[in-house]
């Protein structure tokens, strides 16, 4: 039933955009004439880099380290007839990838796929700020979903000040940056939203999504949505943000308040109730975050795959949002005209779990500088320490570096 009212609702604002009489508001002066002037005057980026990283684990004959340079390129029409076309190639290069188990290979693991398309769609401009995208499109802007690169069609209107409405169905999605290759479906299809195995026999092939952002005072943001695979699970969730700026004092203080419930189809789990709080202040260059997450006990589903990252201020969280799992955060950021380095710090204790502990404490360092308007670097040094389980611990570093153009 859930899957027949979001299907009608899809369905619904899709026919009632197209038959708006919009036409008079999209043809800007800045379309193209013809389709081959569209071609002929689309826009050209890209990024040119190379990433490393080295891992050294407690366990024995575990430590391993890659690296890859990557290129990647975008290219977009310009309008003609409010509709524009995108496209997006990434390609990694090899440059090391060493093991001390001699069965894996680390870059391979991260790099599933060297070439790939994390973009391929097509934009209908049906108002000023407003547009229908089908197609592959990078999502992470507008959306709650992991990872970055989803397949399906989206809905976003942006024609009325401080309020942004979302819409959309997801079939897969993939992560395509700096360190990871995956592609659409990858190899055992676990981000194809038509996988058995990871979503269950049950389930629908479509994620359907509705978001809205908008900005009812001064000082508060709001951002309410909705996922729902059927047969599998729905998402309702609220992100709050309040901020404060006393301008004689250039501080700057506020926080975040997200909260979210999973409605579960999944016989064996039951729903979920999941929270975090992030106030913050900053003054000058520094700016320091403290964090509460709590997620719900015992045979509770928490994480559906397609909301598996969400909010987590660190980067090595692997048993974030597992059965009872609460979290403290703490940051320290600084930031000097190119430079900014930030210090990081997450204990997270969750109910106990064979050959993953019950509490795992993350140190974050992490050091930024732009040389230029188009050239910057980033290292990252993690130390990740599980309590009660041997031969989990490691230190890993990272560095990243990488030209705009």
């Amino acid at each position: 039933m859930m899957y027949k009212k979001w299907k009608l609702i899809g369905l619904l604002l899709l026919v009632a955009i197209f038959v708006l009489p919009t036409r008079e508001y999209v043809c800007f002066a800045e379309d193209a004439e013809t389709i081959g002037d569209a071609f002929k005057n689309g826009k050209v980026k890209g990024t040119i880099g190379s990433y490393c990283e080295f891992t050294k684990a407690d366990a024995d004959e575990s430590d391993y380290g890659w690296g890859t340079s990557y290129f990647t390129l975008k290219y977009e029409t310009q309008k003609w007839n409010c509709l524009s076309l995108g496209a997006r190639f990434f390609v990694h290069g090899r440059l090391y990838s060493e093991h001390d188990n001699s069965t894996r290979d680390p870059f391979e693991s991260d790099v599933e796929t060297q070439n790939t398309l994390p973009e391929l769609y097509l934009n209908y401009s049906f108002a000023e700020k407003s547009r229908i995208t089908v197609g592959r499109w990078n999502h992470k802007k507008i959306s709650h979903i992991d990872d970055a690169q989803s397949e399906g069609a989206y809905v976003t209107i942006k024609e009325i000040s401080d309020w942004e409405f979302i819409v959309g169905v997801m079939t897969r999605f993939a992560e395509i940056d700096y360190d990871d290759g995956e592609d659409f479906g990858r190899t055992n299809n676990s981000q194809d939203l038509d996988s058995e195995n990871k979503y269950g026999s049950d389930s629908k092939p479509y994620l359907f999504f509705i978001e809205s952002k908008c900005k009812p005072l001064d000082m508060i943001k709001c951002n309410p949505y909705i996922m729902s695979q059927n047969g599998y699970a729905t998402v309702y969730g609220l992100d709050t943000k309040i901020e404060k700026k006393v301008e004689d004092f250039e501080l700057t203080y506020g926080g975040k308040v997200n909260y979210y419930h999973v409605s579960t189809d999944i016989l064996s789990k039951r729903d979920s109730n999941n929270f975090a709080v992030f106030p913050y202040i900053s003054k000058g260059p520094i700016e320091v975050t403290i964090g509460y997450a709590k997620f719900d006990n015992d045979d509770s589903f928490n994480k559906p795959a397609w909301l598996r990252d969400y909010f987590s201020i660190l980067d090595q969280q692997k048993e974030y949002g597992k059965a009872g799992s609460e979290e403290y955060f703490a940051k320290l950021k600084l930031t000097i005209d190119k430079f900014w380095m930030h210090v990081a710090y997450g204990d997270n204790n969750y109910d106990f779990t064979s050959s993953k502990g019950d509490n795992v404490q993350e140190y974050e360092l992490q050091f930024g500088y732009k040389f230029a308007k188009n050239l910057d670097i980033n290292i990252r040094l993690f130390d990740v320490r599980y309590d009660n389980v041997d031969e989990r611990d490691y230190q890993k570093g990272e560095s990243r570096l990488r030209f705009k153009f």
